[in-house]
């Protein structure tokens, strides 16, 4: 069993994207999507856990909604 001392916390941001929640995890350069935010933790701590190895028990998610990395938005304006 894992205890609070084993889990490791990912950042994640997520954007809307073709009427689906894209959930990106920087720290490993992976997304997935999902069809709304219900599933979004479960569904990002299913990614990195197969992407590293980690146990799914020991994965904790801190997801924020924000820009998809290199939108128009980032660009610097003229």
């Amino acid at each position: 069993m894992a205890t609070p001392s084993d889990e490791r916390t990912f950042q994640v941001v997520a954007w809307l994207a073709d009427r689906r929640l894209v959930l990106y995890v920087p720290e490993i350069e992976a997304a997935t999507s999902v069809t709304g935010m219900p599933e979004a933790d479960a569904a990002a701590r299913t990614l990195i856990a197969e992407l590293t190895g980690l146990d799914e028990a020991v994965v904790r998610c801190e997801i924020r909604v924000g820009r998809a990395p290199g939108s128009i938005d980032r660009l610097p304006r003229t």
